[in-house]
């Protein structure tokens, strides 16, 4: 796939952190917070902004138990809510590509690991909420869902031929959720992916949102 096939498609669906957001100094500075507050240790090296938060707090600090691990993972929330996602910005050129699809008449999506009440908030933060017909997050249906099927879930909602979509995310865990629900993929490269992204087998990979624009 290259870029200019992209008009092929109606609905673009985005992942958030990583993605459309900027978002690692909030993330990791609540993290650092939340552990040093509780007394706990973690090993930075295994710390990868994009998993379930209950995952990265299993891989960072495997030494905890579970209620530990609850314990963390309630602090670390409160003290990223409590920061108002200062720091949190958009990637450039983002705001100008979602204008470009919404002036082409494309449908808007997220398609996000962060929860909901997060999800919005940063959102509107960010300015882009109203620009989205549906966010979807793991708690947005009453249920936990993994990213695939709250992907399958918007498609069936919205009667959505899957041929016409396509999941833009930063990670390997994007692609693959994409792919489960039947949908085309684009990488951006410039996330929170490592080295193994570029080979995930992507239809398609940009480095700047600058690049869709031309």
């Amino acid at each position: 796939m290259t870029f200019h096939d992209l008009s092929v498609f109606d609905h673009f669906f985005f992942d958030l952190d990583g993605t459309l957001a900027d978002s690692k100094a909030d993330v990791l500075g609540s993290i650092e917070q939340a552990y040093r507050s509780l007394g706990f240790g973690y090993d930075k090296s295994r710390l990868k902004i994009g998993p379930l938060l209950p995952e990265i707090i299993a891989s960072i600090s495997p030494q905890l138990d579970e209620n530990q691990r609850a314990l963390a993972a309630t602090t670390f929330r409160a003290m990223y809510a409590a920061g108002k996602y200062r720091n949190t910005r958009l990637f450039e050129g983002v705001a100008e590509f979602l204008d470009k699809l919404q002036a082409a008449g494309k449908t808007l999506y997220v398609a996000t690991n962060k929860p909901k009440a997060a999800t919005y908030e940063v959102l509107e933060k960010l300015g882009i909420k109203d620009r989205f017909l549906f966010i979807g997050t793991p708690d947005c249906s009453g249920e936990h869902l993994p990213k695939a099927e709250v992907l399958k879930m918007m498609v069936s909602m919205f009667g959505l031929d899957t041929r016409q979509c396509v999941m833009v995310g930063d990670t390997v865990a994007d692609m693959e959720a994409g792919r489960l629900a039947g949908m085309r993929t684009l990488g951006f490269l410039s996330g929170y992916g490592d080295e193994s992204f570029r080979e995930c087998g992507a239809d398609g990979y940009f480095v700047s949102y600058r690049e869709l624009l031309s």
